[in-house]
Protein backbone atom coordinates (compact mmCIF):
# COMPACT_ATOMS: atom_id res chain seq x y z
CA UNK A 1 0.00 0.00 0.00
CA UNK A 2 1.26 3.48 -0.87
CA UNK A 3 0.47 4.93 2.56
CA UNK A 4 0.72 2.02 5.06
CA UNK A 5 0.00 4.30 8.04
CA UNK A 6 -3.61 4.66 6.85
CA UNK A 7 -4.22 1.07 7.96
CA UNK A 8 -4.06 2.38 11.54
CA UNK A 9 -6.18 5.47 10.91
CA UNK A 10 -9.48 5.65 12.81
CA UNK A 11 -11.05 6.89 9.59
CA UNK A 12 -10.25 3.62 7.81
CA UNK A 13 -10.87 1.21 10.69
CA UNK A 14 -12.22 -2.13 9.48
CA UNK A 15 -10.94 -1.79 5.91
CA UNK A 16 -8.21 -3.95 4.39
CA UNK A 17 -5.07 -2.44 2.89
CA UNK A 18 -6.38 -3.29 -0.59
CA UNK A 19 -9.71 -1.59 0.09
CA UNK A 20 -8.00 1.52 1.48
CA UNK A 21 -5.71 1.81 -1.53
CA UNK A 22 -8.57 1.29 -3.98
CA UNK A 23 -10.61 4.04 -2.32
CA UNK A 24 -7.78 6.56 -2.04
CA UNK A 25 -6.68 5.98 -5.63
CA UNK A 26 -10.24 6.59 -6.83
CA UNK A 27 -10.05 10.27 -5.83
CA UNK A 28 -7.62 13.14 -6.15
CA UNK A 29 -5.11 13.66 -3.34
CA UNK A 30 -1.82 15.40 -2.70
CA UNK A 31 1.01 15.18 -0.18
CA UNK A 32 2.61 18.26 1.38
CA UNK A 33 5.79 18.45 3.43
CA UNK A 34 6.24 20.86 6.35
CA UNK A 35 9.63 21.28 8.05
CA UNK A 36 9.77 21.57 11.84
CA UNK A 37 8.33 24.88 13.00
CA UNK A 38 6.55 25.64 9.72
CA UNK A 39 3.03 27.06 9.91
CA UNK A 40 0.56 24.90 8.00
CA UNK A 41 -2.70 26.65 8.82
CA UNK A 42 -3.71 30.01 10.28
CA UNK A 43 -6.58 30.32 12.72
CA UNK A 44 -9.63 31.57 10.82
CA UNK A 45 -8.52 30.06 7.53
CA UNK A 46 -11.29 28.31 5.58
CA UNK A 47 -11.33 24.52 5.80
CA UNK A 48 -11.54 23.07 2.31
CA UNK A 49 -9.87 19.69 2.75
CA UNK A 50 -9.17 16.78 5.06
CA UNK A 51 -5.51 16.57 6.10
CA UNK A 52 -4.15 13.36 7.60
CA UNK A 53 -0.73 13.30 9.28
CA UNK A 54 1.41 10.68 7.52
CA UNK A 55 4.65 11.32 9.40
CA UNK A 56 6.09 13.66 11.99
CA UNK A 57 3.79 15.58 14.32
CA UNK A 58 1.59 18.68 14.11
CA UNK A 59 0.22 20.87 16.89
CA UNK A 60 -2.80 23.11 17.25
CA UNK A 61 -2.35 26.30 19.25
CA UNK A 62 -4.43 29.36 20.03
CA UNK A 63 -3.45 32.79 21.34
CA UNK A 64 -5.54 34.33 24.14
CA UNK A 65 -6.32 38.03 24.58
CA UNK A 66 -3.22 38.47 26.74
CA UNK A 67 -1.01 37.15 23.97
CA UNK A 68 -0.31 33.80 25.65
CA UNK A 69 0.02 30.79 23.35
CA UNK A 70 -2.00 27.79 24.54
CA UNK A 71 -1.46 24.37 23.04
CA UNK A 72 -4.77 22.66 22.33
CA UNK A 73 -3.42 19.32 21.13
CA UNK A 74 -0.70 17.45 19.27
CA UNK A 75 -1.83 15.56 16.17
CA UNK A 76 0.27 12.51 15.34
CA UNK A 77 0.06 9.87 12.58
CA UNK A 78 -2.37 8.67 11.41
CA UNK A 79 -4.86 11.23 12.76
CA UNK A 80 -6.50 14.07 10.86
CA UNK A 81 -6.45 17.81 11.48
CA UNK A 82 -9.77 19.45 12.43
CA UNK A 83 -11.75 16.51 11.05
CA UNK A 84 -14.85 17.51 13.04
CA UNK A 85 -15.09 20.90 11.33
CA UNK A 86 -14.76 19.97 7.66
CA UNK A 87 -18.41 20.03 6.69
CA UNK A 88 -19.67 22.81 8.92
CA UNK A 89 -21.26 25.88 7.34
CA UNK A 90 -18.49 28.44 6.86
CA UNK A 91 -16.03 26.00 8.45
CA UNK A 92 -12.76 27.62 9.51
CA UNK A 93 -9.76 26.39 11.48
CA UNK A 94 -10.19 27.34 15.15
CA UNK A 95 -6.44 27.28 15.86
CA UNK A 96 -3.04 27.82 14.28
CA UNK A 97 -1.49 24.55 13.11
CA UNK A 98 2.27 24.11 12.81
CA UNK A 99 4.77 21.26 12.60
CA UNK A 100 6.36 19.93 15.80
CA UNK A 101 8.87 18.11 13.61
CA UNK A 102 9.42 17.48 9.90
CA UNK A 103 6.00 16.26 8.79
CA UNK A 104 4.02 15.07 5.79
CA UNK A 105 0.28 15.55 5.32
CA UNK A 106 -2.00 13.59 3.01
CA UNK A 107 -4.66 15.97 1.70
CA UNK A 108 -8.08 15.12 0.26
CA UNK A 109 -10.37 17.88 -1.01
CA UNK A 110 -13.63 18.00 0.95
CA UNK A 111 -15.71 16.77 -2.00
CA UNK A 112 -13.33 13.86 -2.65
CA UNK A 113 -13.48 12.63 0.95
CA UNK A 114 -17.27 12.89 0.82
CA UNK A 115 -17.19 10.67 -2.29
CA UNK A 116 -15.14 8.11 -0.38
CA UNK A 117 -17.71 8.06 2.42
CA UNK A 118 -20.49 7.56 -0.12
CA UNK A 119 -18.57 4.67 -1.67
CA UNK A 120 -18.04 2.87 1.64
CA UNK A 121 -20.34 3.37 4.61
CA UNK A 122 -17.66 2.08 6.96
CA UNK A 123 -15.68 5.27 6.34
CA UNK A 124 -18.82 7.33 7.02
CA UNK A 125 -19.40 5.44 10.28
CA UNK A 126 -15.75 5.90 11.26
CA UNK A 127 -15.91 9.60 10.45
CA UNK A 128 -18.99 10.09 12.65
CA UNK A 129 -17.20 8.30 15.48
CA UNK A 130 -14.18 10.60 15.05
CA UNK A 131 -16.44 13.66 15.16
CA UNK A 132 -18.14 12.50 18.37
CA UNK A 133 -14.81 11.68 20.02
CA UNK A 134 -13.43 15.08 19.05
CA UNK A 135 -16.49 16.84 20.44
CA UNK A 136 -15.93 15.14 23.80
CA UNK A 137 -12.24 16.10 23.73
CA UNK A 138 -13.01 19.75 22.96
CA UNK A 139 -15.65 19.86 25.69
CA UNK A 140 -13.12 18.59 28.23
CA UNK A 141 -10.46 21.00 26.92
CA UNK A 142 -12.80 23.97 27.28
CA UNK A 143 -13.57 22.94 30.85
CA UNK A 144 -9.85 22.66 31.52
CA UNK A 145 -9.17 26.14 30.13
CA UNK A 146 -11.97 27.57 32.28
CA UNK A 147 -10.00 26.89 35.47
CA UNK A 148 -8.66 30.19 36.74
CA UNK A 149 -5.57 28.90 38.52
CA UNK A 150 -2.60 26.80 37.49
CA UNK A 151 -3.24 24.65 40.54
CA UNK A 152 -6.76 23.94 39.33
CA UNK A 153 -5.49 23.03 35.88
CA UNK A 154 -2.84 20.70 37.29
CA UNK A 155 -5.30 19.01 39.68
CA UNK A 156 -7.72 18.40 36.81
CA UNK A 157 -4.88 17.09 34.65
CA UNK A 158 -3.77 14.63 37.36
CA UNK A 159 -7.33 13.40 37.78
CA UNK A 160 -7.49 12.48 34.10
CA UNK A 161 -4.34 10.33 34.13
CA UNK A 162 -4.40 6.54 34.20
CA UNK A 163 -4.19 5.30 37.78
CA UNK A 164 -5.74 8.39 39.39
CA UNK A 165 -8.38 6.27 41.12
CA UNK A 166 -5.63 4.22 42.76
CA UNK A 167 -3.82 7.33 44.00
CA UNK A 168 -0.68 6.97 41.91
CA UNK A 169 -0.10 8.41 38.41
CA UNK A 170 2.78 8.95 36.00
CA UNK A 171 2.93 12.32 34.23
CA UNK A 172 2.97 11.68 30.49
CA UNK A 173 4.55 14.98 29.43
CA UNK A 174 7.74 16.89 30.11
CA UNK A 175 7.47 20.08 32.16
CA UNK A 176 8.00 22.08 28.96
CA UNK A 177 5.15 20.22 27.26
CA UNK A 178 2.93 20.69 30.30
CA UNK A 179 3.60 24.43 30.44
CA UNK A 180 2.65 24.73 26.76
CA UNK A 181 -0.47 22.66 27.36
CA UNK A 182 -1.45 24.88 30.30
CA UNK A 183 -0.50 28.10 28.50
CA UNK A 184 1.84 29.22 31.31
CA UNK A 185 5.58 29.61 31.84
CA UNK A 186 7.66 26.71 33.16
CA UNK A 187 8.68 28.59 36.35
CA UNK A 188 5.00 29.39 37.10
CA UNK A 189 4.03 25.74 36.62
CA UNK A 190 6.93 24.49 38.76
CA UNK A 191 5.99 26.94 41.53
CA UNK A 192 2.33 25.83 41.47
CA UNK A 193 3.27 22.15 41.64
CA UNK A 194 5.64 22.89 44.52
CA UNK A 195 2.87 24.68 46.44
CA UNK A 196 0.46 21.78 45.94
CA UNK A 197 3.11 19.42 47.29
CA UNK A 198 3.82 21.71 50.27
CA UNK A 199 0.10 21.68 51.05
CA UNK A 200 0.33 17.90 51.43
CA UNK A 201 -1.99 17.12 48.53
CA UNK A 202 0.57 15.26 46.44
CA UNK A 203 4.02 13.71 46.63
CA UNK A 204 6.22 14.07 43.53
CA UNK A 205 9.11 11.80 42.56
CA UNK A 206 10.22 12.90 39.09
CA UNK A 207 7.27 11.98 36.85
CA UNK A 208 5.54 9.77 39.40
CA UNK A 209 2.95 11.53 41.53
CA UNK A 210 1.12 10.12 44.57
CA UNK A 211 -2.28 11.68 45.15
CA UNK A 212 -2.38 12.05 48.93
CA UNK A 213 -5.59 14.05 49.27
CA UNK A 214 -8.11 13.50 46.46
CA UNK A 215 -10.67 15.72 48.17
CA UNK A 216 -8.19 18.57 48.49
CA UNK A 217 -7.20 18.27 44.82
CA UNK A 218 -10.87 18.30 43.84
CA UNK A 219 -11.37 21.58 45.71
CA UNK A 220 -8.57 23.17 43.66
CA UNK A 221 -10.64 22.65 40.50
CA UNK A 222 -13.49 24.65 42.08
CA UNK A 223 -11.42 27.83 42.49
Amino acid sequence: MKFPVLGKSPLFRGLTDVEIETLTESVHYRVRYFPAGALAVLSGEEISSLMIVLSGSMKGEMVDLAGHTIKIEDVNPPNALAAAFIYGSGARYPVNVSANSDSELLIFDRADFLAMMKNDERILSNYLNVVCTKALFLSDRLRFLSFRTIKGKFAHYLGGLTGAASGRVVIDRTQKELSEYFGVTRPSLARAIGEIEEEGLISVDRREVRLLDIGGLSKLTEK
